[in-house]
């Protein structure tokens, strides 16, 4: 994988991040009624692995959560030089993350039109 970052888009990782999580959410929700069906009909040992398989989709929920999150902060990091995660920095890394955004979100902006 490049390490280069500074080329990647803050929204379209955002929306694989959400596209990814709801996807997981809604699998963990489909196994974990899978399992209760399954216990309710005396099915014990596939109740009990359709839960193991909805807790590894809970855990991997919040796995891609967090890798995201570290990937966004090197991104952030990569396109604007901002720190996300220094000790001796007197500003939060979330209001350098903002600070970025704000940027990314006003470059985005047409120019405006002159008076």
């Amino acid at each position: 994988m490049p390490s280069d970052h500074s080329a990647l888009d803050l929204a379209s990782l955002s929306a694989a991040e959400s596209a990814i999580v709801a996807i997981l959410r809604s699998k963990c929700c489909q196994w974990e009624q899978d399992s209760a069906d399954a216990a309710a009909t005396g099915n014990l040992s596939t109740a009990l692995l359709m839960k193991h398989w909805a807790d590894a989709a809970d855990l991997l929920t919040l796995t891609v959560i967090t890798e995201f999150s570290g990937f966004f902060g090197e991104v952030v990091h990569a396109r604007f030089g901002v720190q996300t995660a220094t000790a001796t920095s007197t500003r939060s890394a979330q209001d350098q993350i903002l600070d970025a955004l704000a940027v990314e979100a006003a470059s985005a902006q047409e120019e405006p039109i002159a008076a």
